[in-house]
């Protein structure tokens, strides 16, 4: 990301502040998927945007706030598809179509990659807590779609948790591989995992019967 970029960043001065700070944010993720969180430092950040470490502190008070952003700022957009898929005049095979869609189109990004890519014990004791009570809602949203589902018969008995853990363990990963010259699409990587997680655990339409 060149200067061109930072210079052209809003109208306004708090337009301008605001994404002056989303392009710190931005090429932080991307250099901390890339290389480490460890290995990039500051320095790093401000020459991928082609200005001063000095500049960097108008919008960021370190690296790990950087880290912590690009979190809050995933977790922003994952609260949005959270709020879609509570939505009850839906199959809840649609809701949890809905969160995965959703997980899987966020974690693809540079920033939402960082949740993946950066381990938790980058962050301080308190936003480590913070991150993990936020992941934990996702989680628990989850399980619950999986339960509702198992109780009206539209998908077959299992263990929640379990589910739950094999679906984000195969999302989360996701940065890992396909990080490459032409990624797959995440559109089509959530497609292929839906149909691998309803191809095991959805019970055919005609076979549907409320569990008591």
């Amino acid at each position: 990301m060149g200067n061109k970029s930072w210079t052209k960043a809003g109208a306004g001065r708090d337009a301008q502040r605001e994404a002056k700070r989303q392009a710190v944010l931005q090429a932080g993720a991307r250099l901390f998927n890339d290389h480490g969180y460890e290995q990039t430092s500051l320095e790093d950040i401000a020459a991928a945007l082609n200005i001063t470490k000095r500049t960097i502190y108008y919008y960021v008070q370190s690296k790990e706030d950087i880290l912590f952003g690009c979190h809050q700022q995933g977790l922003e957009v994952l609260g949005d598809t959270m709020a879609k898929s509570q939505d009850i005049t839906l199959p809840v095979v649609e809701r949890i179509a809905l969160l995965i869609r959703g997980y899987c189109a966020w974690v693809s990004t540079d920033l939402g990659a960082t949740i993946a890519m950066v381990r938790e014990h980058s962050l301080s004791a308190e936003r480590r807590q913070a991150l993990r009570a936020s992941k934990a809602e996702v989680d628990f949203q989850l399980r619950n779609l999986i339960k509702q589902g198992v109780a009206e018969g539209s998908l077959r008995p299992c263990d929640p948790r379990l589910v739950s853990a094999a679906v984000f363990g195969a999302l989360n990963w996701i940065p890992h591989w396909n990080r490459v010259a032409n990624p797959v699409p995440q559109e089509e990587i959530a497609e292929q995992y839906l149909q691998l997680v309803f191809g095991g655990m959805r019970i055919p339409t005609g076979d549907v019967q409320t569990l008591a």
